[in-house]
């Protein structure tokens, strides 16, 4: 299997967990924390973007999130290739946290910029996107290394 096979598939399974994770947190403290939902909100409300007829399902959204996702993937293997060809607990928990640290300060600078933002409970927000990171390490190098290894 191609590098580029093995990365987009570890991306789509990260990012799939990922998902899960948001959806779960979100019904939980029942807020709108779902990556996808999110930027499909802010496409919605910029002025130079069309309209969306459903932020839910919108697939600009969802494309967007799982690109970002093999993304992640593409920049683990640039950046730590011994990471994803044997992951440990300890590896994949770090990166996860990087990963979600980039993630907050990204989602951070989007809200400050747009004019009308998406709403929800924003240190919550954060919150559940740096653990949403851990989790989408956790599925997504793993299964990085399994390809690898075939």
């Amino acid at each position: 299997m191609k590098t580029v096979e093995k990365i987009i598939i570890a991306g789509i399974v990260g990012t799939t967990f990922m998902t899960l994770y948001s959806y779960l947190k979100a019904k939980k403290e029942e807020q709108q924390y779902v990556e996808p939902i999110m930027i499909n909100g802010l496409i919605d409300n910029s002025k130079n973007l069309p309209e969306l007829s459903d932020e839910e399902i919108h697939p600009a959204g969802w494309l967007i999130h799982y690109a970002t996702g093999i993304g992640f993937v593409f920049a683990y293997r640039l950046i730590w290739k011994n990471a994803l060809h044997k992951p440990t607990l300890g590896k994949m928990l770090i990166i996860g946290s990087l990963s979600g640290l980039t993630g907050i300060m990204v989602w951070k600078m989007l809200f400050r910029q747009h004019d009308q933002p998406p709403q929800n409970y924003r240190y919550g927000y954060y919150r559940q996107l740096f653990v949403a990171h851990i989790v989408f390490a956790l599925a997504a190098l793993p299964t990085y290394s399994a390809l690898n290894d075939k």
